[in-house]
């Protein structure tokens, strides 16, 4: 029995090993990211629209001549896909119809630090037969984060401004993109917000933000695609009168969280004080 057992495991191991990588379609701009990614070309059936949006994705380039969907069940079910990947709030009746029709829908949750970055990171590489390329993926994160780490000593001090008044609280992946790059999110250590709005964020009054005299101060967003009033805020005389250095850090780069998040720790390690870089 024992040795009907070894074969049975082994035949399955094989069988696996044998069935090509599944194709598969994305119904969420984060998925985009790791299947672009992660993928061969003739894996990917369908990506969303957005993922050749620069402003949106980081992996445009990449998905320039992929099929693209916008959520509807019929776009991916004419595709015939062997998995679909979506996530929270993006196309939920479609995720819906496409299960009641047994399809292969994987949720893939936000991630909101590095560890949940590479635990997506792997879980997506497996599920596409590929599992070796998101170990490569882990490992230059790794390597460029380690490279990025700040010396021991007193932090400086970062406060993240967004479109709406919007900042990062604890145990949001900018909260974990600002400490990785060496700073106090002091927006979470004062708590400084007097209104949260949704998950992991909160809002800020500009009155209080210019009081709290951050030694860097992030803007967020992309000025090209914000409306007036938006725009209007983030160029407020009291944000450029203030002595904090200013720096503004794409919405592509911690939209999603992925490896592509080391480009903003990147970022924001290059605005720290001088004497913290010696």
């Amino acid at each position: 029995m024992r040795l009907a057992a070894v074969l049975a495991v082994a035949l399955a191991v094989s069988s696996a090993a044998a069935a090509p990588p599944p194709r598969v379609a994305s119904l969420h701009l984060c998925a985009d990211q790791l299947v672009l990614a992660l993928a061969d070309r003739d894996q990917i059936a369908s990506v969303t629209f957005l993922a050749a949006e620069p402003a949106a994705s980081p992996m445009a380039d990449a998905a320039r001549g992929v099929p693209v969907n916008h959520g509807k069940a019929e776009e991916i079910l004419a595709l015939h896909p062997d998995l679909v990947l979506a996530g929270p709030f993006s196309a939920r009746a479609t995720v819906g119809m496409l299960r009641g029709l047994r399809l292969r829908v994987v949720d893939l949750p936000y991630t909101t630090n590095f560890d949940a970055i590479r635990a997506q990171i792997g879980e997506v590489a497996a599920l596409l037969g590929h599992s070796e390329r998101g170990a490569r993926l882990i490992a230059e994160m790794d390597a460029r984060l380690a490279a990025l780490a700040p010396p021991p000593g007193p932090r400086p001090t970062a406060v993240l401004f967004q479109p709406g008044g919007f900042t990062a609280r604890p145990g949001s992946l900018e909260d974990a993109a600002i400490a990785a790059a060496g700073f106090d999110n002091l927006a979470a250590v004062r708590g400084l917000w007097p209104h949260t709005d949704r998950a992991g964020s909160g809002r800020i009054a500009l009155e209080t933000l210019v009081a709290s005299a951050p030694d860097v101060l992030i803007l967020g967003g992309d000025a090209d695609h914000l409306p007036a009033e938006q725009i209007r805020l983030l160029a407020h005389p009291a944000l450029r009168d203030m002595p904090s250095k200013v720096i503004r850090i794409p919405a592509r780069l911690w939209n999603c969280g992925g490896w592509f998040t080391a480009d903003a720790v990147a970022m924001l390690a290059a605005a720290r004080p001088v004497a913290d870089l010696r």
